[in-house]
């Protein structure tokens, strides 16, 4: 296999460690639950989100359990996204508590997604194409350059108007590498939450719904859609997968998906 061209990565998300929610380490997103009436007195009283008293900041990485603690606190409940990555720039520190919430001292309310002007969630879905050849699994990627650098990813987008996430997921492969593969679901592998900025400026909530895809071909016919900046498609071991992909949302799932398909894991 030719070694794929390698470009540049986000150092920083290297030097900040590796997210998983299973080993406890911190998310890119939290949520913070309150009440309506708890936020408008937040909102007129500063820039902070903030327990007066002394105490700390409370977060969950689970929206769901988010929503049943605010729920609990009145008939006006409010959950709140914290852009973790964001938040740390600003110098928050974040704590891992016993009961396995997450704590601060403060967050800045324009780290808060949910409050900014614009904001809205994304829907999307991507996916690995996986061939299991005679030289073991292969993983597809694809190589994009943007204005920060080029890196390699895996293929995403955006969901059509009634499109399920599975069927996004390859019709997004097959138009960003520029290749009519033939896809089968191998497994889900659940989906992922990060914040960004569109090119307007505006806030957004991304879910990203990832899915393992067999392809019964290594094809290598492919024409990467050079008008969204993919400027190549290459096959990679499950090692050189894991690393090659850098997004710090994404590390968790392929490292995963390494440990799944070093060791055999067939579908569930």
């Amino acid at each position: 296999m030719r070694e794929p061209a390698r470009g540049s990565n986000d150092r920083g998300a290297r030097r900040r460690g590796s997210v998983d929610g299973r080993s406890g380490h911190l998310p890119d997103i939290l949520y913070h639950a309150t009440s309506q009436r708890r936020l408008d007195q937040l909102l007129a009283s500063g820039d902070q989100l903030r327990v007066y008293g002394g105490r700390p900041v409370f977060f969950s990485r689970h929206e769901g359990q988010a929503w049943q603690v605010a729920h609990r606190q009145g008939n006006d409940p409010v959950v709140l996204y914290i852009d973790v990555p964001r938040a740390r720039r600003a110098r928050c520190r974040f704590e891992r508590n016993a009961q396995g919430l997450w704590q601060t001292d403060s967050v800045p309310l324009k780290n808060v997604l949910n409050l900014q002007h614009g904001f809205a969630i994304q829907m999307s879905a991507g996916g690995l194409p996986l061939y299991n050849g005679p030289d073991g699994p292969r993983l597809a990627l694809i190589r994009v350059s943007r204005r920060s650098g080029t890196t390699w990813e895996i293929a995403k987008g955006k969901l059509e108007p009634g499109e399920t996430p599975l069927g996004a997921a390859c019709r997004e492969i097959r138009e960003e590498m520029g290749c009519p593969l033939e896809l089968s679901l191998e497994r889900p592998l659940g989906s992922v939450r990060y914040g960004f900025t569109t090119p307007a400026g505006h806030p957004r909530l991304k879910i990203l719904h990832v899915y393992l895809l067999q392809t019964p071909q290594r094809r290598t016919d492919f024409a990467p859609a050079a008008g969204e900046g993919i400027e190549e498609v290459a096959w990679f071991t499950p090692r050189e997968a894991s690393r090659a992909v850098t997004h710090r949302s994404l590390r968790p799932l392929m490292r995963r998906v390494r440990w799944l398909l070093e060791r055999g894991e067939s579908a569930e």
